[in-house]
């Protein structure tokens, strides 16, 4: 998370740099009935820096007694609409709002009335690229990321205040679903930090409740607007639980719906305009799968298998269904949905089909010892450029 701030003392015409790529420069301040500041945000290389082009804004002022006295720094009030130059003003509050720019590089001059300021102020604007949220759950306590104190809501708005950055389960009196730190700035009661999180009624971020009670989300395609349940994996690593469904490019779906099975890409497909294998990549490269997502070589597969301890504990743990696609097992709700390439009889999730015959029905990591102990990512290669297809899963670390 990168806090990105600017300070500008007004009578005392102090002036600090702006942090990273995103900057906040002062333009001009008016003392009326009506105080009125002005400052330029602006930021270079957005889509290669990794920092939200989304940024929550707010302002604290330092009220000036006299030349000699100035009082503490405090929350300023906004007031009135805020005015920009470019980019979107959104979820505006007394406290802040949300500024938004889609360009690479981005630059607007932005106009706040404030309200509670007094005749003479010092102030300091701020912007931030991460919203509230859960940074950890360990032993029955909630780690909050952000500034505290913080203000937990539920779905009918009914709020529990946190004083501090932790909270114990059983302390909590709702079930919160937003929340917002001491900036005012709004976020999600979630461990996912990505800009693509999908949150309504119906698609919750919260912990499962069984198996692993690892964390759970949903995220939408910013490229056809299909949603995707996601997972916390014991690799420190999110995983759809989903297949890849992008309809642009891949086979029809048959015998099942997409969000069970998703769709069949040749090797071609899946990598796009990668030139080059999957023995050759280093697990960084988006293909097929959605912004922000990577496509796993077998490494990827191999820190799942370290981290829940062995190859049969995981295809136990990870296992779907069976050979009947009678559900079983799925400890981590990686693996809920069946999946048919090729015209291959219905296998578990991530059986990625080769000519290979010794596979464990229902299995999410396919190994086969008669292939060198490669799982279903160093499969993925032996597709090669030919005919076959396969399922595709992705991930991403934040």
């Amino acid at each position: 998370m990168k806090k990105l701030f600017f300070l500008f003392a007004i009578l005392a015409s102090v002036a600090a740099s702006a942090q990273s790529t995103v900057q906040i420069t002062p333009v001009s301040a008016t003392y009326t009935t009506t105080p009125t500041i002005q400052f330029k945000v602006s930021w270079t290389n957005q889509s290669t820096d990794n920092h939200r082009n989304k940024v929550w804004i707010f302002v604290d002022f330092q009220p000036v007694i006299s030349p000699t006295q100035k009082g503490n720094w405090q929350p300023a009030t906004i007031t009135g609409t805020v005015q920009k130059t470019a980019g979107t003003v959104s979820e505006q509050s007394n406290r802040g709002f949300f500024l938004e720019g889609t360009a690479t590089n981005f630059s607007a001059t932005v106009t706040v009335q404030l309200s509670n300021t007094g005749a003479q102020f010092n102030w300091c604007a701020y912007a931030s690229d991460c919203p509230p949220n859960i940074g950890d759950y360990n032993n029955g306590t909630y780690t909050l990321r952000g500034t505290p104190p913080f203000t937990l809501k539920d779905a009918s708005g009914v709020t529990q205040p946190v004083p501090d950055k932790t909270i114990a389960q059983s302390a909590l009196t709702i079930t919160p679903v937003t929340m917002t730190d001491a900036t005012g700035c709004p976020g999600y009661f979630c461990k996912y930090i990505g800009r693509d999180l999908y949150i309504d009624a119906t698609h919750l971020c919260q912990q499962r409740t069984s198996g692993a009670q690892n964390w759970e989300a949903w995220i939408k395609d910013t490229r056809d607007a299909e949603l995707y349940r996601i997972v916390f994996m014991p690799d420190n690593k999110w995983w759809l639980a989903q297949n890849v469904k992008y309809a642009k490019v891949g086979s029809a779906i048959s015998g099942c719906t997409k969000d069970e099975c998703g769709r069949c890409y040749t090797w071609a497909q899946a990598y796009a305009s990668y030139d080059s294998d999957t023995y050759g990549s280093s697990g960084t490269v988006q293909g097929i799968c959605p912004f922000g997502w990577l496509l796993p070589v077998s490494s990827n597969y191999e820190a799942i298998i370290s981290a829940i301890g062995s190859i049969a504990n995981t295809l136990a743990a990870l296992r779907s269904l069976n050979a009947t696609c009678t559900p079983i097992h799925d400890t981590y709700g990686f693996a809920t949905v069946k999946e048919v390439c090729d015209g291959s009889s219905t296998r578990g999730t991530m059986c990625w089909y080769t000519n290979d015959t010794n596979r464990d029905n229902g299995c999410v990591l396919d190994w086969n010892s008669a292939t060198d102990k490669k799982y279903c990512g160093k499969m993925f290669v032996n597709l090669g450029h030919g005919g076959n297809t396969a399922h595709i899963r992705c991930f991403r670390q934040l």
